[in-house]
């Protein structure tokens, strides 16, 4: 299997993990995490209602030290600011993940790109744009804000 169809497969699981949030989110957005080492889902969450953690950080606690080297596959940018619950962009540098997916970019100004950028300087591989419009349709609201 190519890698391309890899990213697309495991965001696609992330999207299902994200429709578990469905109207219990706002006014956050519908996010999902995967995380996957060597083909195996090690770690897995979604955001399930605002002030509790973000997907990402329930995906790290499930994978635990395996999150090292490991590849995130998240429907929104990881958030990179400090709201309810700290960044989830610094979440995933902390863990050691060596690759970040996303599929959409977060419009929001506090995020918009910076979630992104932290996890470049922190030398994670970064691939934006993965299965961009299943994801978007979880979050039209939001993402046209």
């Amino acid at each position: 299997m190519s890698e391309l169809k890899q990213d697309q497969y495991w965001m696609q699981q992330a999207i299902e993990l994200a429709k578990r949030g469905l109207y219990s989110t706002k006014p956050n957005p519908n996010v999902g995490c995967v995380i996957v080492k060597d083909n195996q889902v090690i770690g897995e969450g979604f955001h399930p209602k605002a002030g509790q953690p973000h997907a990402e950080v329930f995906a790290l606690r499930q994978a635990g030290e395996q999150a090292q080297g490991a590849t995130a596959y998240v429907t929104l940018e990881p958030c990179a600011h400090y709201g309810r619950t700290p960044p989830c962009a610094e979440a995933l540098v902390k863990a050691q993940v060596k690759k970040v997916v996303v599929a959409c970019p977060d419009p929001n100004p506090l995020v918009a790109g910076k979630g992104v950028q932290i996890l470049k300087n922190a030398g994670i591989e970064v691939e934006i744009g993965i299965c961009e419009d299943l994801a978007a349709q979880l979050n039209q609201g939001f993402l046209k804000a």
